[in-house]
């Protein structure tokens, strides 16, 4: 049974999202789903010199671990979160910072898993999806052409909803 995490940066209508897509795959037999927000964990800000405080004493904070585990024992991602400034939201920032630097190869939680982005956004939205599109590739993700985008002014069409979902499903099993 393959492992799918979906992770919501924030517990906002993202998380409201990231929900949406579980009950997409719930129905699924062969795929086990999660969610989790990035707000359940007190990641630090990383910095390089903490980074390698926590390297010399050969212990990473309880909760880097936790959200470097989910991503290295997960077989596909999707990603559910905010634009900020037109870019990549802080936290998501953050934590994938801490992923890579916490594992043995800094590219093992995104290596040759399929990544579908998701966002539900004040702005269009396409800016955050254009910049995590090309950090997820750098990463070693497969990320999937189509993204799903909700914004305040314009909700996604629930045919093409299932569609993408549909497709994505298709690519992990």
């Amino acid at each position: 049974m393959k492992n799918l995490l979906i992770v919501s940066s924030t517990r906002n209508s993202n998380y409201e999202l990231s929900n949406d897509i579980k009950e997409f795959f719930d129905k699924k037999t062969d795929l086990l789903c999660s969610v989790v927000s990035l707000e359940e964990f007190d990641l630090p800000l990383y910095t390089p010199g903490l980074e390698e405080t926590f390297k010399s004493s050969d212990s990473f904070p309880q909760d880097i671990r936790k959200v470097k585990d989910l991503l290295v024992a997960s077989d596909a991602l999707i990603w559910c979160s905010p634009e900020y400034n037109g870019g990549i939201s802080p936290i998501l920032t953050n934590a994938i910072a801490w992923i890579s630097r916490a594992t043995k190869d800094w590219k093992d939680g995104f290596k040759g898993k399929h990544s579908l982005i998701c966002t539900s956004s004040g702005g269009n939205g396409v800016n955050f999806v254009k910049g995590f599109k090309l950090q997820l590739d750098y990463l070693g993700s497969q990320v999937m052409d189509k993204s799903i985008i909700k914004t305040k002014k314009k909700d996604i069409k629930k045919d093409e909803f299932l569609e993408i979902l549909g497709n994505f499903y298709t690519q992990i099993t």
